[in-house]
């Protein structure tokens, strides 16, 4: 998006399963780079596997509004 009101409207719109390919993809790659970064161990194919199914069940969604309520 070009504003930060777009932007947030593709991010909500991915984690709702709603997004572009292109979108959910590009959330996909900067979410699995994020859990390698938690554990390096991790092949980045499972961790891509780990972030596709996160945002495909919703939990992404539900994480994120759970962190939404702790920090406001």
């Amino acid at each position: 998006g070009t504003t930060p009101k777009q932007a947030a409207g593709i991010f909500d719109g991915v984690l709702s399963n709603r997004g572009s390919k292109a979108q959910k993809n590009a959330v996909v790659a900067n979410a699995a780079f994020a859990i390698r970064t938690i554990d390096p161990s991790m092949a980045i194919t499972d961790a891509i596997e780990q972030a596709r199914e996160a945002i495909e069940s919703g939990k992404a969604m539900a994480c994120f509004g759970k962190f939404v309520e702790i920090n406001s």
